[in-house]
């Protein structure tokens, strides 16, 4: 709190619960908002130090997350037959599919379309004058900076030229329909997969964990977004850096509890990576966990050799004007670690989940298990009654994707 007195709110960089805020940046933070949060992060990393740090996390169920889900937006005729056909087998296989006639013209297929592209959009033009149609439409997206990151595919019937997919003719029996059908699905799922064990620094690949070094100007304690930006930070400001993490891969509560389908609102001055990553970085709304981890593995590239994961931290004390980091490392017993400065960018809420217990669970003869991660991918919700337990963004992620 000295420090941050002395600096002032708009020069502190403050942890939140996926990412971090920098009031310098944000215009909609106010100095009394910015003081009560600075107050309960100080709070919290008072209470994380005198508990430190005997918090556990569940092990990620899955080292991939499954593709991200795509919309369908249909430009031509929904009473062509072909257009039928493929409808019913686009519907199972798409969130969403919605069906635009070229006479309502391209201001208002645009407008209809800029609504439905938190996901993957895939237009799927009848025939060549709906593929120019649809041109016009995607030039007026890409000029919309807001979504311009969203990620959209031009596929056409009948046309084939740079910029499009091309589908071949239109479907006349049941099995072309469910040929051009899985033929979105393919391209539209193609990348959209991220292996987290792109997140593992190149000392896990390489060797056993490592313990970390002696002596550094700064210990940072977690390696997730918060503790990867401050490590940029500083290594960009020439000082030495040692990044501890429990974990076998970096990137936190995102690549430990986000699951294919979460989302955050990354157009908030407290999530942005513009700072560092440059206009690359800079998050479309509500960017999808595998845009965020993307960004963050890019974080933890230019900070790969100061990351030690596989490293428990015991306690930090201080020390001869600076601090004692106590650590044990996997397979390489206690180290001590001398520095100047240390980063607790860690998040004390969140560690195993509650259970849940109820008069009479054990009669329930459904499924019950918590929402987190990909581990519900599996599970099909189609027609049954589900009970969300809790309040929190977890809880309603998983009522809004079901």
């Amino acid at each position: 709190m000295q420090y941050m007195q002395v600096l002032g709110p708009a020069r502190v960089v403050a942890s939140t619960d996926c990412g971090f805020a920098t009031t310098g940046k944000s215009t909609v933070l106010t100095e009394d908002i910015v003081w009560l949060k600075l107050k309960s992060l100080a709070q919290g990393a008072r209470l994380a130090t005198e508990r430190f740090l005997n918090i556990g996390g569940p092990a990620p169920t899955s080292v991939a997350y499954s593709p991200t889900g795509f919309r369908v937006t249909i430009l031509g005729d929904a009473r062509q037959a072909g257009l039928q056909l493929l409808q019913g087998e686009l519907g199972r296989r798409a969130w969403s599919l919605d069906v635009v006639p070229m006479e309502a013209g391209v201001e208002r297929c645009y407008d209809r379309l800029k609504h439905s592209v938190d996901t993957p959009v895939a237009i799927v033009a009848a025939g060549p004058e709906e593929a120019a149609f649809a041109e016009q439409v995607l030039a007026l997206l890409a000029r919309d900076r807001n979504i311009s990151r969203r990620p959209h595919v031009l596929f056409a019937f009948g046309s084939a030229r740079p910029g499009l997919e091309s589908l071949g003719a239109l479907p006349r029996a049941p099995e072309q329909a469910v040929a051009a059908a899985e033929a979105v699905q393919r391209r539209m799922q193609a990348g959209m997969v991220f292996d987290k064990r792109q997140l593992a620094p190149s000392s896990v690949l390489a060797s056993a964990p490592q313990a970390p070094p002696a002596q550094v100007d700064v210990v940072i304690i977690g390696a997730g977004l918060l503790g990867l930006h401050a490590a940029v930070q500083l290594r960009r400001r020439g000082f030495t850096v040692a990044v501890l993490e429990k974990r076998m891969i970096v990137g936190g509560i995102w690549s430990m509890y986000a699951n294919s389908h979460s989302q955050v609102n990354s157009s908030e001055g407290g999530y942005s990576l513009k700072d560092v990553l440059g206009e690359a970085g800079a998050n479309r709304d509500h960017s999808t966990a595998r845009e965020m981890i993307t960004d963050i593995g890019k974080l933890a590239q230019e900070v790969d050799s100061s990351i030690h994961c596989g490293v428990s931290v015991a306690k930090v004390v201080k020390h001869d004007g600076g601090y004692a980091v106590i650590s044990q490392t996997e397979g390489a017993g206690t180290q001590v670690t001398s520095a100047r400065g240390a980063v607790l960018a860690i998040n004390d809420r969140v560690g195993m989940p509650r259970p849940c217990h109820w008069p009479g669970q054990e009669a329930f003869q459904g499924t019950v298990t918590s929402g987190t991660n990909d581990n519900l991918s599996h599970v099909s919700w189609q027609g049954k009654r589900v009970v969300v337990v809790g309040m929190g963004a977890f809880a309603i992620e998983n009522a809004r994707t079901a």
